[in-house]
């Protein structure tokens, strides 16, 4: 008896990948969301919430310092659009951040200010969730 297999490996390696890729989209954006509400004008270092719009996430490679601009109440909202991450070696990647030229010294610190963490803490606060986003995005 023969038995011919027809190897569909890659097939299903690709599609696992379009699953968790859809997954790091929307856990993303729930950073990201949670970033910017770690900065609001309740005596949170905002003053025109300029950096607040400037949170978003990007496809690994992407030009942060051109998002700098000048800190006034009309600047563009950078957040909210899907980025979908890229593959390499069969890994993802995703980041989240400002182009902000002053986004660092308010996220760590500068001085006796001790920062606010934004990023980290939204990442943090968004982690135990993940299970829940990658069981709506897995292969049905």
């Amino acid at each position: 008896m023969t038995v011919k297999l027809n190897w569909e490996g890659d097939k299903v390696e690709r599609v696992t990948l379009d699953h968790v890729s859809d997954a790091m989209v929307e856990f993303g954006l729930r950073c990201e969301t949670a970033a910017k509400k770690r900065l609001q004008p309740n005596g949170h270092g905002v003053k025109t919430g300029t950096l607040r719009r400037s949170i978003h996430t990007a496809t690994p490679g992407y030009n942060w310092a051109a998002d700098n601009v000048a800190p006034t109440a009309a600047t563009p909202e950078r957040g909210g659009k899907e980025a979908k991450p890229t593959e390499k070696n069969g890994k993802l990647r995703l980041e989240l951040g400002s182009g902000m030229e002053y986004a660092m010294a308010v996220h760590q610190g500068h001085g006796s200010f001790e920062g606010y963490h934004y990023l980290t803490e939204a990442v943090a606060e968004i982690k135990p969730k993940l299970p829940g986003i990658l069981e709506r995005h897995k292969l049905k």
